[in-house]
């Protein structure tokens, strides 16, 4: 499994603060539900080992990540620990050049224009655009005009009942955190269940531009 996954099903649950013992309970359902993609965050605890875990259990099953990766030694860490690519929430030339070097992708955090083409030219697979709630859909749109050909993450704020439009918008993939919430909110049969509206949600919005 290669980095196509995160654009072909256009969904990446970010995993954040869960505790050991739900981890493979957690993405065995997200599995369950259609979902291929996996990041987990750096700033749950013990989150080098949950990533070495989730690449061992599943193998070439998921696409496993590492997210909140702020500098070039935690790359290189995750990247040891068998993260298959990497995510960002600020735009950093090192955590690139680390990636590319190792042939990770990476998908830096960006705001503006310039962050967006900076990270294009830096060779970052795709933009990770954040916080995208705040932004508005609009903002999509407006990107796409000069950067057509940009692929784009939209993160933070994305929910069930505003992904569609954010697809729509243009966004490539949406990245959220809400479904790891559904395992407190009812448990794996809840996460099977909304991974599955997420995934439908991209295969309608992808059926009605086609």
């Amino acid at each position: 499994m290669n980095f196509e996954c995160v654009k072909e099903t256009g969904v990446v649950s970010i995993v954040r603060g869960v505790k050991k013992e739900e981890l493979i309970p957690l993405v065995s359902a997200l599995q369950e539900g259609g979902i291929k993609a996996v990041e987990v965050t750096c700033n749950t605890p013990g989150a080098i080992d949950m990533i070495n875990q989730l690449r061992t259990h599943f193998d070439k099953e998921m696409f496993v990540g590492a997210g909140t990766v702020l500098d070039k030694e935690t790359a290189s860490l995750v990247i040891a620990a068998g993260a298959q690519f990497i995510l960002s929430p600020h735009l950093s030339q090192e955590v690139i050049e680390v990636g590319n070097l190792y042939g990770k992708p990476v998908v830096p955090g960006a705001m503006t224009p310039t962050e967006v083409i900076q990270a294009i030219r830096w060779g970052a697979k795709m933009v990770k655009i954040f916080p995208a709630g705040v932004l508005g859909t609009q903002y999509f749109k407006n990107i796409l005009g000069p950067y057509p050909h940009a692929q784009m993450m939209v993160v933070g704020g994305v929910n069930i009942n505003n992904a569609a439009d954010f697809l729509r918008a243009g966004a490539t993939s949406l990245g959220t955190t809400d479904l790891f919430k559904a395992m407190a909110e009812g448990g794996t049969k809840e996460v099977i269940a909304r991974s599955k509206a997420y995934l439908e949600i991209v295969q309608r919005v992808r059926q009605e531009s086609a």
